[in-house]
């Protein structure tokens, strides 16, 4: 249910100058409807970035968007304008002929009607000791706060009422890559990532116009004397009229989300055209509801857990008819 339309200008330059090796530079606008007609989404990108002579790496991009309709914030109830946003982002590279390279950098997301930002930063490093071999180790935190995170969908005197919750998630993993090759027909491939996240819900809304033009005319904030949480229960009671009477409930949002993934793969061309792989895939996964979050604790937790080991050998053969 969408027909968009998109634009780009751009430039390049290949051309060493006195401070730059090559650049580029570009201006993206696009914009999409529904088939009622309706436009959902308006934004825009600014870019650019290049290479300094000393090979070093600079990149960096602005974008916004104006208020858009959302069909998917409700999760199938109608649709919502959710508010726009500015972004900004920064990437830098040191030279990548070393054996030794490094690149880091982030962005800043900020909703309008200070209705949510986000940041998030990453470092890499790569290390290649010989052309046979390159390692690579890629940490990132992401930090998110969003004061229109969707909770649940409710029946109450045969309606449905959609709940938000303002969220705040805090993101951390480090990737692992290796590549190694042992001889020009065998090699070593190596992915392992571990993966925390952890969300804290508050201040619960229930929907009440969604296509209001003014911001805080879409929703009901729930105060003290509707909402109330019972932690034996792990759920919150909602009282909607006031009446003493618990009208519906919902589960307790707050998460905490822990993962282990790896792969490490063998590959033997033992003839020409004919391969051998031996695959070892690990998984290890947790869940719980206490919403803070603590890198420390939560790795921990992770490498405590039971993993799920998958061994596979794969074989083919060419044969020449």
């Amino acid at each position: 249910d969408v027909f968009m339309q998109t634009s780009w200008i751009g430039y390049q330059s290949n051309n060493p100058s006195w401070f730059f090796r090559r650049y580029n530079m570009s201006v993206n606008q696009w914009q999409g409807y529904n088939f009622a007609r309706e436009r959902t989404f308006l934004g825009g990108n600014v870019s650019g970035g290049g290479q300094f002579n000393n090979y070093w790496g600079l990149w960096m991009g602005f974008d916004w968007g104006m208020t858009n309709l959302s069909s998917t914030a409700l999760r199938g109830g109608p649709s919502m304008k959710m508010p726009g946003n500015l972004g900004l982002s920064v990437d830098i590279d040191t030279d990548n002929r070393n054996s030794l390279q490094f690149g880091f950098g982030g962005g800043q997301r900020w909703n309008y009607n200070s209705s949510g930002r986000s940041k998030n930063v990453y470092f890499s490093a790569r290390y290649r000791p010989s052309n046979a071999m390159n390692i690579r180790i890629s940490p990132f935190y992401n930090d998110n706060h969003n004061d229109l995170q969707y909770v649940s969908t409710e029946e109450f005197l045969n309606q449905s009422r959609y709940l938000l919750g303002s969220v705040d998630q805090k993101t951390f993993g480090i990737s692992v890559r290796l590549d190694y090759s042992i001889t020009p027909n065998m090699s070593i491939q190596y992915y392992g990532q571990p993966f925390i996240s952890a969300g804290r819900y508050s201040q619960f809304k229930l929907v009440t116009d969604p296509r209001a033009d003014q911001y805080k005319d879409r929703f009901h904030i729930l105060n003290g004397s509707e909402v109330r949480y019972e932690a034996a229960n792990n759920e919150y009671f909602v009282d909607e009229n006031i009446d003493g009477t618990n009208d519906y409930t919902f589960g307790n949002p707050n998460f905490n989300f822990r993962q282990f993934r790896s792969n490490l793969v063998m590959r033997w061309e033992y003839t020409p055209g004919s391969t051998l792989f031996l695959v070892w895939a690990q998984q290890r996964t947790g869940s719980d509801s206490s919403g803070d979050f603590s890198a420390r604790r939560d790795l921990t937790s992770l490498f405590d857990m039971y993993p799920a080991n998958v061994f596979l050998v794969k074989f083919n053969h060419w044969f020449s008819l």
